[in-house]
């Protein structure tokens, strides 16, 4: 069940574009609880209290508006993947300091919400995939989003995340057939990275979101960084 919320203050696009909204996550198979206000008051409380996995949003609201919801968003705790809808095209540009998943403009709501929430399930579709793997400690399945790459050490892995690093038995290569179209890059013979976490690529290495700097091979490396830059994109 995916948790979504919708906000705008006019009666009726709130209705209409409600029913869009469920259509085309049913499209997907895709099961939402959908919930709806006109008051951005009432929805910051909501989102104090429930857990929402997308929220379609009106800029241009009185009273405070979704500018202001999205910085307290920013400012918070609260994970949710934003979408703004607008009937005002030159608010989009205002609004992309909010990292925004996507936009739908109004008066052409029809044409984009299709696109848009495709694009939401792919991506909630990745970040709910794990991994398992099996350490001195008993099994793990850690969020592939939250890997940002794996180093070979003789016979065993260590598996990075910002947090902590988790030492198991097994091969680069093993790994790498296994995620290869998970988003994963062989960059190195001794480095399986998330491409999700590559920050900056340099002529002889990558940059990773934690700072921490991998070396590219020299075999391939050209080829492995115009995968990296397309991904990028």
């Amino acid at each position: 069940m995916i948790k979504v919320a919708f906000c705008d203050d006019e009666a009726k696009i709130l209705e209409d574009f409600s029913v869009k909204i469920k259509s085309e996550f049913e499209k997907l198979s895709c099961e939402i609880d959908l919930y709806t206000t006109k008051n951005s008051i009432e929805l910051l409380e909501y989102l104090k209290n429930y857990t929402v996995d997308i929220l379609f949003l009106d800029i241009d609201m009185p009273t405070i508006s979704g500018m202001e919801i999205a910085q307290t968003l920013l400012n918070s705790e609260i994970k949710t993947r934003l979408v703004f809808v607008t009937g005002q095209d030159a608010l989009v540009y205002k609004s992309f300091k909010y990292h925004p998943f996507g936009f739908i403009r109004k008066t052409y709501f029809d044409e984009e919400i299709s696109g848009v929430v495709k694009s939401l399930v792919e991506e909630m579709q990745k970040s709910s995939d794990t991994f398992l793997f099996k350490t001195n400690d008993g099994f793990n399945r850690i969020k592939l989003r939250d890997i940002l790459y794996f180093e070979s050490e003789s016979n065993y892995i260590n598996l990075h995340t910002k947090e902590s690093v988790y030492k198991f038995r097994s091969t680069v290569s093993a790994i790498e057939k296994e995620l290869s179209t998970k988003g994963f890059i062989r960059i190195h013979k001794g480095f399986l990275v998330n491409q999700e976490h590559i920050f900056s690529v340099k002529s002889e290495n990558v940059v990773l979101s934690n700072n921490a700097v991998l070396p590219i091979g020299r075999t391939n490396r050209d080829v492995i960084k115009a995968r990296i830059m397309r991904y990028m994109r």
